[in-house]
């Protein structure tokens, strides 16, 4: 009779299914795209690693171990860890989620970014992002989560540190983070790639290095097995004098059965580039759309297919395993 209850309680409406019977119950035979989606804010997300690096709040807190692997051909696959205890836990999040279409802008000059366009090379950085998290309150209608990030930069040899917070009130679930980051630009015989013409540059054949700050908010609501969320990116360059670049996410997914649907939208306002025809065009505003589908065999092993995941128009596939 206990059981039979708890479970008209969680399905009695659909505005207070915040928290799903897999998680409340434990139970065995959920499969693994319903864990994908268990924290506390950005749950439309479809990477649990790229959830925990944009606030470390949202890192996994499942027990057990967790690998995700992203493949795009050309490019050398990309791998990030996850683990917990129940209550806490932890995540090493490759570095290749910057540039990508959940990630922040980073500044990287013309000529470069053309190169990697036109061979759809995706962003390379020397960064792993550690992230903790932990739950500091948690019930069934409403729960705190409490987050630390690092973010380790081989070329520089600085570690950077980040905070972060995420609520869940009944169906209504929001976060927000702040980290500090940097970046170093080689420059060398730069040439314009629309024009062939020479760049004339005080750094020529030099090095520039920036650190910054990186602020990231995110909210949304969840129906059953429906998440809608949006977000924001802010961040600052000096490199650009002061010039802000702020992204806004709108994502959606749902999972059905084995299957988890996310789609998503991504406003960019920058002085980044934008790359259509072979050519760059300066282009202040840019939109971006994702699409992505996975499924899971069992509550252990997921596989995934994504479309423009690293905003090269590419698509990649994805490999999770949960032990």
């Amino acid at each position: 009779m206990a059981l039979i209850f708890t479970l008209i309680l969680l399905s009695s409406s659909a505005w207070s299914a915040s928290t799903d019977v897999c998680e409340v119950l434990n139970l065995s035979n959920c499969s693994g795209v319903q864990k994908m989606g268990r924290r506390s804010s950005a749950q439309s997300i479809p990477s649990t690693s790229t959830a925990a690096q944009f606030n470390p709040a949202n890192v996994s807190h499942d027990r057990g171990f967790g690998v995700e692997t992203m493949y795009q051909p050309g490019n050398a696959p990309t791998f990030s860890f996850v683990s917990g205890t129940g209550k806490v836990g932890a995540a090493l999040v490759s570095s290749k989620v910057e540039n990508s279409f959940f990630g922040n802008r980073v500044i990287e000059l013309e000529e470069d970014y053309f190169e990697r366009r036109e061979d759809d090379e995706q962003y390379a950085s020397e960064k792993q992002t550690l992230a903790l998290g932990g739950g500091l309150f948690k019930n069934r209608k409403f729960s705190l989560d409490l987050g630390l990030l690092f973010k380790y930069n081989s070329d520089i040899k600085r570690v950077n540190p980040g905070a972060g917070f995420a609520v869940r009130w009944a169906f209504v679930n929001f976060g927000a983070a702040q980290y500090q980051d940097d970046v170093k630009l080689k420059f060398r015989d730069l040439v314009n790639p629309n024009t062939g013409i020479p760049y004339e540059t005080e750094w020529e054949d030099d090095e520039y290095e920036e650190r910054f700050t990186v602020r990231n908010y995110f909210a949304g609501i969840k129906i059953k097995n429906l998440f809608l969320d949006a977000g924001v990116i802010n961040t600052t360059y000096k490199f650009d004098d002061d010039d802000a670049t702020v992204i806004r996410l709108y994502s959606a997914a749902y999972i059905w059965k084995n299957f988890l649907f996310n789609l998503a939208l991504r406003e960019e306002e920058s002085p980044r580039w934008r790359y259509k025809d072979e050519m760059l065009l300066d282009e202040r505003k840019k939109n971006e759309t994702y699409g992505g589908v996975q499924y899971s065999f069992n509550q252990h092993f997921i596989i995934g297919v994504h479309y423009n995941y690293y905003l090269l128009r590419e698509y990649a596939a994805s490999l999770t395993l949960f032990i």
